[in-house]
């Protein structure tokens, strides 16, 4: 089933008086100079079929110092009459042509005007998330857009997360030494060193008091050899003193080098800091190989979620071939729909306005004086190819131009 308007019949909504419209042609052009009613025309037509939408656009529907409005659509297939009123909200009707009104008007209009309004320039003139919504709302799409969207962000923030992890080791990596091969990898403990020198400084200081002593008993024992009658016997003690002291030294044997040992306490803690700066760059080294797996693992994952959207975009049947979007923006043949050119805008923005109304083929463009020549041709090719009917309005006294309004009633 398509549907085109017939006839159009308007009184007293916003400028308007009385008209009655019987369109001609695939593309209709309503002009005038501005404040005469063009607009009010194309939103007459729109206000009879969008109901809610179109009332909180509207705030004063009836023309000032009227009492009711009243738009009557004529598709062939029906009748769509809607009256304002200012005492209550008004009434809608649709009714067959056969006569026979429809018990819920208004949800059988939103079946038959599509998913969105029919003005296609108005797509342009959306940002870029908002023409993402427009045209996710136009098509079927095999998945949710913001669902995978929020998995997408949840891994790429992760990652983001982890690669900060990674810089941070990285730096403090960098400001390590990395330990000789020969560097231990566990501490020297300083206390049995110092255990082992006070051993061996006993040690000889034992052996020096031994031959302190060995040296004051021999000389005694020279002094006595001269006393030696009156002191034989004091002789004979200390030459037995001196005998032991002998056996003593001699138990002894030879003295400890403590140069070494001195050599190693003092390069103990050098290299105990060698050997604990080389633990932390170890355990650096395993952090940031662990950390740089998991952001590798996590860009991966990224990339089969990236390759699962593709691969669905792939299978949606766009209403314009080479288009497709992602998160920020629509995209047309790869690029931005923004930077597309203004022909390529225009014939994806009315092939969209097409398809989200593919019943009610009708469509209006405001502001239609902003279109060239060869904008208002591609229009009428697009019109004719799928049997659309187009309102466009435009500022023009021309009466060649096609139907021009004059203080709210259309000038003959």
């Amino acid at each position: 089933m398509s549907l085109h308007i017939v006839q159009l019949q308007a009184e007293n909504y916003k400028r308007l008086k009385a008209v009655t419209i019987t369109p001609e042609g695939n593309v209709v052009f309503i002009g005038g100079k501005n404040a005469q009613g063009k607009t009010s025309v194309l939103d007459a037509i729109w206000a009879a079929l969008a109901g809610g939408e179109a009332s909180r656009a509207t705030q004063q529907p009836i023309r000032d110092g009227q009492d009711t409005a009243v738009v009557r659509l004529d598709l062939g297939e029906f009748i769509v009459t809607r009256r304002w009123t200012k005492d209550d909200a008004g009434t809608l009707t649709v009714e067959s042509a056969d006569g026979a009104k429809y018990s819920s008007p208004q949800k059988m209009l939103d079946d038959l005007i599509g998913a969105r309004a029919f003005d296609p320039l108005a797509f342009t003139r959306m940002s870029a998330r908002d023409q993402v919504a427009a045209l996710v709302a136009t098509v079927e799409l095999p998945f949710d857009p913001s669902e995978l969207e929020r998995e997408r962000k949840g891994v790429f923030d992760s990652r983001t997360e982890v690669n900060r992890e990674v810089d941070k080791l990285k730096g403090q990596l960098a400001g390590l030494t990395k330990p000789n091969d020969d560097t231990p990898d566990v501490e020297v403990s300083s206390a049995d060193i110092i255990a082992e020198f006070e051993k061996a400084r006993a040690h000889n200081d034992a052996i020096v008091r031994s031959e302190s002593l060995a040296v004051r008993f021999g000389n005694e024992v020279d002094s006595l050899t001269k006393q030696i009658a009156e002191l034989t016997a004091q002789l004979e003690a200390t030459a037995a003193q001196f005998r032991t002291t002998e056996a003593d030294r001699a138990k002894l044997g030879d003295p400890i080098d403590t140069d070494g040992i001195s050599a190693r306490l003092a390069g103990v803690e050098q290299t105990n800091a060698a050997i604990r700066e080389g633990q932390e760059h170890h355990r650096v080294t395993a952090a940031l190989s662990s950390v740089k797996e998991r952001a590798a693992q996590l860009t991966v994952k990224l990339q089969q979620i990236e390759k699962r959207k593709a691969d669905a975009l792939a299978a949606v049947d766009f209403p314009v071939e080479h288009l497709s979007f992602n998160e920020d923006w629509v995209t047309y043949k790869g690029i931005a729909f923004s930077q597309a050119s203004a022909a390529e805008q225009l014939r994806v923005s009315v092939a969209l306005a097409m398809a989200a109304n593919p019943k009610l083929r009708v469509l209006r463009i405001l502001d239609g004086s902003l279109l060239d020549s060869d904008s208002l041709k591609i229009i009428a090719e697009l019109a004719v190819d799928h049997d659309y009917q187009i309102f466009i309005e435009v500022v023009s006294e021309d009466a060649k131009v096609g139907i021009i309004m004059e203080d709210g009633s259309v000038k003959e």
